[in-house]
């Protein structure tokens, strides 16, 4: 067996050196508990959508399936309905938007077979695994719409989302938003921060402070009993 065996500056340098380490890791690198976002969602029916060029009404005739598809709001406002022609929707909340095109089947269809979704595309950018415009209707919270993206590109810590709208200042959102209830509209972008490193890996760190703090208290022990 091999004996090995330090004398008293050796030790007191490595200790030095563990406690500048300690320091670094445990003064600027390891963050408390991640805390979640202070915004908080918005309150209910605080906005109103309208439907508005580029929105899409998804149509399903459950009697004639040939008739279903989703039906792009033109830029005056219009959508394409089979059998019945062009109707105008522009300006409309979803519910209205239910009734008038349904009303336009009446005598065509059984009326009480037709189902409309209103959706409006929303971009989801950033810090997400496959960035894109997802079609959102207005129960659609942000979190959904992020997981619909892929999910965060690095998973853990706080995520936070913002609302980007062009010539307005950007908005903190929160992940439990409806996305009806921000008004977001189809030339919107929802940006998704991704989480610090630290934060990210912050039980990585804990556990290298950790095994430093170990070597920093058997170093301290080993001094003191060689210093008597």
């Amino acid at each position: 067996m091999t004996n090995i065996s330090l004398n008293a500056s050796t030790v007191r340098r490595a200790a030095r050196r563990s406690a500048v380490l300690i320091a670094l890791v445990g003064g600027g690198c390891v963050p408390a508990v991640p805390i979640a976002p202070a915004v908080q969602p918005t309150a209910r029916g605080a906005n109103q959508w309208l439907v508005e060029p580029g929105d899409v009404i998804r149509l399903r005739t459950w009697l004639a399936p040939e008739q279903s598809g989703d039906l792009l709001v033109d830029d005056k406002g219009r959508v394409l309905v089979p059998l019945v022609g062009r109707v105008m929707v522009g300006g409309l909340t979803p519910d209205a938007v239910y009734g008038t095109v349904v009303r336009s089947y009446a005598g065509r269809l059984d009326t009480s077979k037709v189902e409309v979704v209103f959706l409006r595309p929303v971009s989801v950018l950033g810090g997400v695994k496959l960035p894109a415009v997802q079609l959102a209707d207005p129960s659609t919270t942000v979190l959904s719409l992020i997981t619909r993206s892929g999910g965060p590109s690095h998973p853990g810590g706080d995520l936070h989302a913002y609302q980007l709208r062009v010539g307005e200042p950007t908005r903190e959102i929160s992940l439990a938003d409806r996305v009806s209830d921000l008004g977001i509209r189809s030339a919107d972008q929802l940006y998704v921060q991704d989480p610090p490193f630290v934060v990210r890996n912050a039980t990585a760190i804990r556990s290298v402070f950790e095994v430093l703090q170990l070597i920093g208290t058997t170093l301290t022990i080993i001094i003191l009993a060689r210093t008597r």
